[in-house]
């Protein structure tokens, strides 16, 4: 007579626990992908324009047609205080140009631009059709922390934003000098270098471009974007220079003859004589 054999019967879980599990499991899934899509649907949002006014960039990569001369392009975006449109400011190696800009979600567009009339040599003399081009129609545009991108077809410009320099401190090189006439770059003036430098204390110093020269000048802020310099009576050395130098002096004084408005975008600065607005200064850091 055989034993009875007795089986332990095995648990099964109920189908409807499996059927729950796997219920919660897709639930999660969905859930992590709405989140995602919110996220990142947020971050897609349209850039702000405000977050571009009173900073400079610089760019730092071009794909398609390159700038004539190398660049780079400078732009720089300030609001004008009578009717808070934004103003935008472009400079690759040649004349200034300036105008209004508006922006609809990420398209920029540029109106009414205008510039200098300076005539620049080999390769700089098509900087500036370059400059118009990018900008004659709406181009497409994404800030991401300090990088400000435009593109347009095949065409991409990568910027990045630039510090405003110091005027206390910073060695200034003069590369223009604006008169009645004109707004005047020359070998002659690249070769002599003029310059000059405000220190902590107000002791100010540099070169006329023939003579060297000192004072002294006091800074006040006049508004966000701009500084005003008194300087005192400058003295200077007597060193007899040729006439291109000479003429270079000249101007360089007149300038800085008592008080001037400063305005600095990145590396570069524009100054005009208080008295006597037709005179003035286009410098750079040095």
């Amino acid at each position: 007579m055989r034993t009875p054999q007795f089986r332990t019967p095995r648990f099964r879980a109920p189908q409807f626990i499996r059927t729950s599990m796997l219920s919660a499991g897709v639930l999660a899934l969905f859930a992590a992908t709405t989140l995602s899509a919110c996220t990142n649907g947020a971050s897609e949002a349209a850039p702000d324009p405000t977050d571009l006014v009173g900073k400079t960039y610089v760019s730092d990569a071009v794909t398609g047609p390159e700038i004539p001369g190398g660049g780079p392009l400078v732009l720089g975006f300030t609001e004008n205080a009578t009717d808070k449109t934004t103003n935008l400011h472009a400079n690759a190696g040649c004349n200034g140009l300036g105008g209004m800009v508006t922006f609809d979600g990420d398209a920029m567009t540029a109106s009414n631009l205008f510039g200098t009339m300076m005539a620049c040599p080999p390769p700089r003399e098509h900087t500036d059709k370059w400059v118009s081009d990018l900008l004659a129609d709406p181009v497409t545009w994404a800030l991401q922390g300090t990088t400000l991108t435009l593109s347009r077809g095949d065409q991409r410009v990568v910027l990045v934003e630039r510090e405003n320099r110091p005027v206390v401190g910073t060695r200034w090189q003069v590369t223009a000098l604006v008169t009645k006439q004109a707004v005047t770059r020359s070998v002659a003036l690249e070769e002599a270098k003029p310059y000059f430098e405000i220190a902590e204390d107000g002791a100010m110093s540099g070169n006329t471009g023939c003579n060297s020269m000192r004072g002294t000048a006091k800074t006040a802020t006049t508004d966000p974007t701009s500084e005003e310099i008194e300087f005192s009576p400058i003295a200077t050395t007597r060193m007899a220079c040729p006439p291109d130098a000479m003429e270079i002096e000249q101007t360089v004084l007149a300038a800085l003859q008592g008080k001037a408005t400063v305005t600095v975008e990145g590396d570069e600065m524009k100054l005009t004589n208080v008295a006597d607005p037709t005179v003035g200064l286009r410098l750079t850091a040095s």
